[in-house]
């Protein structure tokens, strides 16, 4: 098979577990729209986008080695990455005992599919260090739709320290508006570092690409 076939083949696979995960948390909740206004479900839907979207163009054999192809690939990168290393650091050991197949595809086997397929496939030394301010847009448009949506009556479980927020550090009911905007930022620039660390990482592999036996 030629590298082209097996990108598209393991991007396939990636879609699936996306969609595959997202399906398995619907199916086991009792309100569909509380759960799809969790940041998780967010995260996978957008790598689920992406990758579909990247799928369609590789298999039209459309030039996608731009700088629009690595702010979104990286983005969405990080988007999921955050949401697997949120759930394992704070929120995995009070996991649902009848939800653990759902909760390890969202938060475990999909990003760890998605970090993948940037090793294997993706072109190395196209990151830009000012990419990670750019990236995140996708965290803080989540921080402004919690806010609508609970302004609308939308209502959350209680899994992340808050059934009107979501999360208890966006919950200034409790913690004071302060409180929020100091937690905002912490999370701002740990996100900010992680994502440096990733820019870092791809420059080191410059010109470095996996090779597949045909």
């Amino acid at each position: 098979m030629t590298r082209r076939t097996i990108e598209i083949s393991y991007k396939i696979v990636v879609i699936f577990s996306l969609c595959l995960g997202i399906f398995l948390n619907l199916i086991n909740t009792s309100s569909r729209k509380a759960l799809m206004s969790y940041y998780t479900l967010q995260s996978n839907l957008i790598c689920l986008i992406a990758f579909v979207i990247i799928v369609v163009l590789k298999i039209r054999k459309k030039n996608d080695n731009n700088e629009i192809y690595f702010l979104v690939k990286g983005a969405v990168t990080i988007a999921i990455v955050i949401t697997a290393v949120v759930y394992h650091v704070a929120l995995a050991p009070n996991s649902i005992a009848n939800k653990v197949l759902a909760d390890t595809f969202v938060h475990t086997i999909s990003p760890i599919l998605v970090v993948i397929d940037y090793f294997l496939f993706d072109e190395k030394g196209n990151m830009k260090y000012y990419y990670p301010v750019i990236w995140l847009i996708i965290p803080l448009n989540y921080v402004v739709y919690v806010y609508t949506y609970s302004n609308f009556g939308g209502r959350f479980y209680s899994i992340g320290g808050s059934k009107k927020f979501a999360y208890f550090f966006l919950d200034y009911t409790k913690i004071g508006c302060k409180g929020v905007a100091t937690w905002l930022l912490f999370i701002a620039l740990a996100i900010l570092a992680i994502s440096e660390v990733f820019v870092l990482i791809d420059r080191k592999l410059k010109g470095k690409k996996v090779k597949f036996k045909k």
